[in-house]
């Protein structure tokens, strides 16, 4: 599952390998799960769990995680209440090989392909629905970044394109430094990190300059606290386009303008309503009484609908995420007693940063 540097090698940069496919099918995403919640939270909504893949190749930099990725399609979420992390709303600077997503951070709309870079800022909400993907991902302390750039310099959701003059530079020295720390001796590491923040830094601090005042910005802003709101309000049934409107002081226009990155608003609350169904069923688990209960409380009022909706959103229907929900609590019972280092090195990583 992972091959780790073993610490009596001396003068080398902890580093570390894991890929999921090592492990029994049952348990990789529960495993990869547990890895990134410092970080946030993967979903698979498409229920494409057979097909799932993960594979985590990183070095652990004094104060810094830099790693390369590769992963089937998933979703990531960080909300404010997110509290697995344990305070680790760091700087994520990403840089996509292959694939991409589609999300937001921090109330600004993130879009991103191959080659395109993008800062995620994890003390503000997030969401993204990524493609399967290759990336190169930098994981750096908020007071390191900051310690380069003034705060204000800097917006979550921020996109240097691949194809700019600025991404071409930032992108060519991210894979120089990856190829580098695979021989870079441990008393250089230091001096690798100052130099890879300092070229983050004024890579999206210039970026930073020219949108500030970009028109629109106050309201892209919103999305966020709309997202919440949505989360908080899914069992009302107040909670419609008109109602979102009123309550944020925006036109239709603006709202359907802000969420159709996410496929607009409706199918927005639709999903998160399904998801809430999804997670409901698996730990209820009682038959199916409790499958209409569940999905009336969530504002479905038609058993067949719901049952349409959630087959295609998931790929299996509401039983069968009853009964795999019973399969996995099986799995984690027999687990219980398994020793600490199943869990991947880097998760502790993660946390110690």
């Amino acid at each position: 599952m992972t091959r780790t540097l073993p610490s009596s090698t001396r003068g080398a940069i902890p580093h570390e390998v894991f890929d999921a496919r090592a492990l029994p099918r049952s348990e990789r995403f529960d495993v990869w799960r547990q890895s990134v919640l410092p970080l946030f939270e993967p979903k698979l909504d498409d229920g494409s769990a057979d097909q799932f893949f993960a594979r985590v190749d990183g070095f652990n930099l004094p104060r810094m995680f830099f790693c390369r990725t590769e992963f089937s399609g998933q979703r990531y979420l960080r909300r404010r209440n997110h509290r697995a992390d344990e305070g680790g709303d760091h700087i994520l600077v990403q840089q996509y090989l292959s694939g991409g997503y589609v999300g937001h951070n921090g109330g600004r709309i993130v879009r991103i392909g191959p080659g395109d870079i993008s800062l995620l800022d994890l003390g503000y909400a997030l969401e993204t629905q990524a493609a399967a993907s290759s990336a190169l991902s930098v994981v750096i302390p908020r007071d390191l970044m900051f310690s380069f750039v003034r705060p204000d310099r800097l917006r979550p959701g921020s996109i240097v394109s691949g194809t700019s003059a600025i991404g071409e530079i930032l992108g060519h020295h991210l894979q120089s430094v990856w190829r580098a720390l695979h021989s870079a001796p441990a008393e250089e590491a230091e001096t690798l990190c100052h130099a890879l923040v300092g070229a983050v830094a004024g890579a999206f601090a210039t970026q930073h300059s020219d949108e500030a005042q970009a028109p629109g910005s106050e309201m892209d802003r919103a999305l966020d606290a709309i997202c919440d709101y949505i989360e908080r309000h899914l069992a009302s049934n107040q909670l419609t386009p008109a109602h979102l409107c009123q309550r944020f002081a925006c036109s239709r226009a603006q709202l359907y303008r802000l969420f159709k990155p996410l496929g607009g608003v409706a199918a927005y609350i639709r999903q998160a309503r399904l998801r809430r169904c999804f997670r409901e069923l698996g730990e209820v688990g009682t038959g199916p009484r409790s499958i209409i209960e569940v999905a009336t409380r969530w504002g479905f009022t038609s058993q067949s609908h719901f049952c349409r909706l959630f087959r295609h959103s998931f790929g299996i229907t509401p039983g069968q995420a009853i009964e795999q929900a019973r399969a996995r609590g099986d799995v984690r019972s027999a687990a219980v007693n398994r020793p600490q280092s199943y869990r991947p090195a880097f998760h502790d990583w993660l946390r110690q940063l």
